[in-house]
C-alpha cells in the first residue's frame, strides 16, 4: 500500500485490508489443522504435501504482510493524533434499532384551558394558536402565584377587618378610622407597660374622669374604692373541703371514660375525613367541571340531607351539570358530535359492504332481471347495490 495516501483513501484501504485478513484466516485454520498431524502414506503423496506447504506458506506471508501493514497504518495514525477508523458493522440481516424517544414526564400546560374559564370558552381552547394559548398560561400563572404569595396578607386584612366589624359604630362616633383607632389603643397599651408610676396614675386618672365618672358620677368614685381595697377572701371550711375532694374523687372515673370517649370519637372522626378527602380527590381528577357546578353540589346533597336521602357525589355532580345552561349546552353539542360520528361510521361500514357486494360473482341470468326493457334492467341493478 502507498504511503502518501488521503485521511479517507486510508480509512477504506485498512477497513478492506481487516476484511480480508479475517476473511483469508479463517480459510487458512482448517488447512493447517489437518496437515498438522503427521502422516505415513505412500512416497507418492509427498510431491501434494510439498505443494500444499508451499501454499499454506505463501499465505501466511500474505497474512503477514497484512497484519504488518495494519500495524503501521495503526501506528501513523496514533501518531498523527487522529481517531481510529474502526466503526461498529451492522450485519446485513439486521433490522435497524428504533429510536426510543425520552418520556415526558411532565405534562404539557397547553393541553387544558384555564379551569377559570366558562365551559363554553373551554371548548374553543383548540382553536386558539399555539404561542396565544402559551401566552394565556402564563399569564394565568402569574396570577396565581400572585394570589398565592399575597394570601397570608389578604387572610390577615380579612381577620383584621372582621375583628373591627363589631366597633365600627364607635370608631365612627368619634370620627377616627380603623387603622387610627387601633393606633390609639396600641398606645394606651404600651403607656400602661412601660411607663412609669407617675405616667400611668395620669394615665388612669384621665381614663377614670372620661369613662367613669363622667357616665356615673361621683358613685363611681365609692365602688372603685371598695374594688380596689376589697375583703380578703372566705376561707372554706373543713367539712365543704371534705365533701369537694370526695365529689371530685367519685367523678375522676367519669371524667376519664368521657376523655376516652371523646379521643375515640375524634380518631373515627378524622378517619372518616381522610376518606372523605381520598374520595374527593379521585373524584374531582375524573370531573372536568367540579370547579364549575361546586356550589350546585353542595346545595344539592344539603337538600338531600334534610330530606333524608343520600345524594352520592357523582348523582349530585350530573344533576349540576345538567341544572347548569352552559354546561347543559356543552354536553348536548358533544353529543350529537358523538352521534354523527357514530351515523357516520355506520355509513362507511355500509358502502366498504356495498363495493364488496357489488364485486361478488354475478348473479345467473334467470335471476338478474326478468324486465322486458333496459329500464326495468337498471333499476334491478340498483336495487341490488343499495342492498
Amino acid at each position: 500500500m502507498p504511503e502518501n495516501t488521503t485521511t479517507e483513501q486510508h480509512d477504506e484501504d485498512l477497513r478492506a485490508s481487516l476484511e480480508a485478513a479475517y476473511d483469508e484466516k479463517s480459510d487458512i485454520e482448517e488447512p493447517e489443522a489437518s496437515d498438522a498431524a503427521p502422516s505415513d502414506e505412500n512416497d507418492s503423496n509427498l510431491p501434494e504435501n510439498t505443494e500444499d506447504s508451499g501454499e499454506n506458506t505463501e499465505k501466511t506471508a500474505e497474512n503477514r504482510s497484512l497484519k504488518e501493514e495494519i500495524d503501521e497504518n495503526s501506528a501513523k495514525t496514533n501518531e498523527k493524533g487522529e481517531k481510529k477508523p474502526f466503526v461498529e458493522v451492522k450485519k446485513p440481516n439486521q433490522a435497524p434499532q428504533p429510536e426510543v424517544e425520552p418520556e415526558k414526564t411532565e405534562k404539557d400546560p397547553i393541553a387544558k384551558a384555564p379551569q377559570a374559564w366558562k365551559p363554553e370558552a373551554r371548548e374553543h381552547w383548540d382553536a386558539i394558536p399555539e404561542e396565544a394559548r402559551r401566552e394565556i398560561v402564563r399569564h394565568e400563572q402569574q396570577v396565581k402565584e400572585a394570589l398565592r404569595d399575597t394570601a397570608e396578607a389578604r387572610q390577615f386584612a380579612q381577620a383584621v377587618t372582621q375583628t373591627l366589624q363589631p366597633y365600627q359604630q364607635f370608631i365612627k362616633a368619634e370620627g377616627s378610622n380603623p387603622i387610627q383607632a387601633i393606633d390609639n389603643l396600641m398606645s394606651t397599651a404600651a403607656a400602661l407597660r412601660t411607663g412609669n408610676a407617675d405616667q400611668v396614675a395620669q394615665l388612669v386618672t384621665q381614663i377614670t374622669n372620661q369613662f367613669g365618672i363622667g357616665r356615673f358620677g361621683k358613685e363611681f368614685v365609692r365602688k372603685l374604692d371598695e374594688s380596689l381595697s376589697g375583703a380578703a377572701p372566705k376561707e372554706e371550711s373543713p367539712e365543704v373541703k371534705a365533701l369537694r375532694e370526695q365529689y371530685e374523687r367519685e367523678l375522676a372515673p367519669l371524667k376519664q371514660m368521657h376523655q376516652q370517649m371523646q379521643q375515640q370519637q375524634y380518631y373515627q372522626a378524622q378517619q372518616a375525613n381522610q376518606a372523605t378527602q381520598s374520595e374527593l380527590q379521585q373524584f374531582a381528577s375524573q370531573a372536568e367541571f367540579l370547579e364549575d357546578v361546586r356550589m350546585d353540589m353542595a346545595d344539592l346533597m344539603d337538600l338531600a340531607a334534610q330530606q333524608g336521602r343520600e345524594l352520592s357525589l357523582q348523582e349530585a355532580y350530573d344533576r349540576a351539570c345538567w341544572a347548569n345552561p352552559e354546561i347543559r349546552n356543552v354536553l348536548t353539542r358533544r353529543q350529537q358530535a358523538q352521534q354523527a360520528q357514530q351515523v357516520n361510521e355506520k355509513t362507511q361500514r355500509a358502502k366498504k359492504a356495498a363495493v364488496s357486494v357489488s364485486g361478488s360473482a354475478p348473479v345467473s341470468q334467470a335471476q338478474a332481471s326478468n324486465g322486458a326493457n333496459l329500464r326495468e334492467d337498471l333499476e334491478f341493478a340498483i336495487s341490488q347495490l343499495s342492498r
